[in-house]
């Protein structure tokens, strides 16, 4: 973004036939002309800079006129580069960078739904984003109410007159259901509502929303886009006339993403691909394992048959995702389990090239009431596995010792 009022993502650089990996590899790496004969650095430039200097005073009133970079909260170089490469892999018009997932999401859902509107979304989302739209928007006069996405029939008659917003994810947290996307982006449509989607935990590298009929997709590239555990930041794509809204209250807000947190994300998601399809695989093999052990009583995994939407995964996922919830017995189950993890690490994230439990009643969850919590099935023996890029055979074993099998 040059200012206010100008894409920060362009037209794609890359040509629409090559494959994503590709792409992701060599769209994140573009680097700025260095030499007098246009030289290119061989990666993306780190510009930490907080101001733009002007040569002269129509060079600022350039500036002025959002014709070229005016502020760091407006636009830079860097962030810029970063949103730009991730709308190009999400087949979006235009990108955004946050400071945070939570600040893209708000953000996003504040440009649409003012004082008067009312917020539909799905069951079991993020539980900060639960928690926003329960705390946070009443006080801005923003009402919201929850709808099992999965179930077509219940979000069509729950969209009322207020209805401003429709906000799903690509994988519900932490049970992994999964939307029809297509199905409510055409109700979206017919009544007029801005369809957001949340799509942190599957990636453009799964599945790409706009494609399906959305009208954003949103990020937190903390995750899967940055990878490293690194990072904290988000995104948010979508059409021109659909993002600019959002882009002038970020601006208002203040939160964009930080120039660094930029370069480190642009340099993770060279490799995003080639990460998630080791994940993915990963994660395929280790829910069909954990269906088998002593101690298991449900598994959550879209590649799995007994999951209730494992056709509509395979329909509409390019591959079940890295992510895998594991119900024990009870509480005392899980934090033996827990405790018990030696190659899993125990951290609240997800994501990351690192294998990560967590306890989701304590940390995602932990702000929802605990009848709510049960409610949703999110109760004290579910633990939430996010598979990383170690060898398998070291996850399932570390599996096995920890469930004392």
């Amino acid at each position: 973004m040059k200012g206010d009022g100008k894409r920060e993502s362009e037209a794609p650089s890359q040509p629409p036939s090559l494959g994503l990996g590709t792409r992701a590899a060599h769209v994140a790496r573009e680097g700025a002309p260095l030499g007098p004969h246009g030289e290119r650095s061989g990666t993306a430039a780190l510009y930490q800079t907080t101001n733009y200097v002007y040569d002269d005073a129509a060079g600022a009133a350039r500036a002025a006129a959002g014709q070229s970079f005016l502020y760091a909260r407006h636009g830079n170089p860097t962030t810029d580069g970063f949103a730009r490469a991730v709308a190009d892999l999400e087949g979006a018009e235009s990108g955004l960078v946050f400071a945070s997932g939570m600040a893209a999401i708000s953000t996003a859902i504040f440009s649409v739904a003012g004082a008067g509107a009312e917020v539909l979304a799905s069951e079991g989302i993020y539980g900060g984003s639960t928690d926003l739209l329960t705390t946070a928007a009443p006080r801005f006069g923003v009402r919201a109410r929850f709808v099992p996405a999965w179930e077509l029939a219940a979000v069509e008659a729950a969209i009322g007159a207020d209805t401003k917003v429709l906000l799903v994810e690509t994988l519900s947290n932490p049970l992994l259901r999964v939307p029809d996307l297509r199905g409510l982006a055409a109700l979206a449509r017919a009544r007029g509502v801005t369809f957001i989607v949340d799509s942190t935990f599957t990636s453009p590298c799964l599945v790409r929303p706009l494609e399906h009929g959305a009208d954003l997709v949103v990020h937190s590239a903390s995750k899967y886009l940055a990878g490293h555990g690194d990072v904290v930041g988000g995104v948010v794509v979508g059409r021109e006339a659909a993002v600019a809204p959002v882009r002038k209250l970020r601006t208002l807000l203040g939160g964009t993403m930080d120039p660094f947190a930029a370069w480190l994300a642009l340099r993770g998601l060279r490799t995003l691909p080639l990460r998630l399809a080791r994940q993915c695989g990963s994660a395929v093999a280790l829910a069909a394992v954990l269906e088998t052990l002593p101690g298991v009583v449900r598994v959550h995994h879209p590649s799995l048959p007994t999951h209730p939407d494992h056709a509509r995964a395979r329909a509409q996922l390019g591959a079940p995702g890295a992510m895998i919830g594991v119900q024990l017995a009870d509480g005392a189950a899980a934090r033996r389990f827990y405790d018990r993890v030696r190659v899993f690490t125990r951290a609240a994230s997800l994501g990351e090239v690192v294998s990560l439990v967590t306890h989701p009643a304590s940390f995602s969850h932990g702000a929802l009431p605990p009848e709510e919590r049960a409610r949703l099935g999110i109760d004290e023996g579910l633990v939430r596995l996010s598979v990383g890029i170690e060898d398998v055979a070291d996850l399932e074993a570390d599996l096995r010792q920890a469930l004392g099998a």
